[in-house]
């Protein structure tokens, strides 16, 4: 079955010409004001931290992030677990960061259209990866690390998706979803 977009102001008339859009027609992406779930880490160590290491700056790297659905913005706090989408960016609330996911609004095609298998490629392959490869954002958390480090040896990451842009094919409940987080730490 084939697929319409329709854009605000833009009429997709049925073919009985109501003005109505056709049954299977997607709508134009919209501003999703509903909470989504959280995700929030158990303590991992932050050693590499403290005030007797040197170091210029830390990264949070984010690894394997999905990206098929809906555009968020991924609001990185530190030691708040009840950290949600009205919770103010400053370092009091343990705010560190945030990255964006520009989203592909869900998939449109048949079974097995949207999944990436990148299984068997050569290492020397030039071709572009697959659209919908895994996304990976590196954070600069350097700041608000520092004074955690100051007081505790670990920290608990809460990574509190504020979707920006989604379409009826999007899961707007569980937007972020990653393979893996790790610090990276650059020293002089």
């Amino acid at each position: 079955m084939a697929r319409t977009a329709s854009t605000p102001g833009s009429s997709s008339a049925s073919s009985s010409g109501t003005g109505t859009q056709p049954s299977g027609s997607l709508s134009a992406p919209r501003r999703v004001t509903t909470p989504s779930k959280t995700f929030s880490s158990p303590p991992v160590p932050i050693d590499f931290a403290g005030p007797d290491h040197r170091f210029n700056r830390i990264d949070l790297e984010i690894h394997g992030i999905f990206h098929g659905e809906a555009s968020y913005e991924g609001r990185i706090f530190f030691n708040n677990p009840n950290a949600d989408r009205n919770t103010p960016r400053t370092a009091e609330n343990g705010y560190a960061g945030s990255f964006h996911i520009f989203g592909h609004g869900g998939c449109l095609g048949d079974a097995g259209h949207c999944e990436v298998n990148e299984d068997g490629r050569e290492p020397y392959d030039f071709r572009p990866p697959h659209p919908l490869t895994p996304a990976v954002k590196r954070v600069k958390v350097t700041q608000t690390l520092r004074e955690i480090a100051k007081t505790s040896t670990q920290v608990a990451i809460t990574i509190v998706p504020v979707v920006t842009a989604a379409n009826e094919l999007c899961d707007t409940d569980n937007v972020f979803r990653c393979e893996q987080m790790r610090f990276v730490s650059y020293n002089p």
